[in-house]
């Protein structure tokens, strides 16, 4: 590890090894992150724009539920008895390992309804084991009206935009100041 960066005396200049470089950031930047701890799986969509609803096409890979049948097909479902979530729900999810890729298909609409740090959660349950419920934690930063547009990550694709709730349209006239 010390022989990755030097420092040249004469110019001040940091120079890093690109190999082990390379193999430190491989994830694309391009495509959603998973990440285990426990019974919790974050998914990071990366940007989105306030009030703007996706569909989000998410590929979990199998290697996130742990021990996986012989037929390869997913022991875990929707959990249908926990409170919906009002701004994110799964509208598919298959359980059938793909024989060219290890990963399961799940399909999100995800409605951004406030600016920077987004989470919602979701679970989903063993069907053969109701205690063993995984929760998804779905994370985006929300980029507020008028701070740029964000270049969307693979599988999420804006299906709509809410009407903003404070419209300059609106016919309020706002508060007058008394001297």
């Amino acid at each position: 590890m010390a022989e990755e960066a030097t420092l040249e005396h004469g110019d001040h200049h940091v120079h890093f090894d690109t190999a082990s470089l390379k193999d430190e950031f491989e994830t694309d930047p391009s495509s959603v992150t998973y990440q285990r701890s426990g019974d919790t799986i974050v998914v990071s969509l990366g940007f989105l724009q306030v009030n703007h609803r996706y569909l989000i096409d998410l590929k979990l890979p199998i290697s996130l539920f742990g021990n996986i049948s012989d037929e390869g097909k997913s022991q875990f479902e929707p959990d249908v008895t926990t409170v919906p979530n009002l701004h994110c729900r799964i509208t598919e999810f298959s359980g059938v390992k793909h024989d060219t890729h290890d990963f399961y298909e799940m399909k999100l609409e995800f409605f951004a309804y406030k600016e920077k740090l987004l989470r919602e959660t979701l679970h989903i349950v063993n069907s053969k084991n109701s205690k063993e419920v995984l929760t998804l934690v779905i994370s985006a930063r929300v980029l507020g009206k008028g701070k740029g547009t964000p270049m969307l990550r693979n599988g999420i694709h804006c299906i709509g935009m809410e009407a903003d709730e404070e419209s300059e349209s609106s016919d309020f006239a706002g508060f007058s100041k008394h001297s």
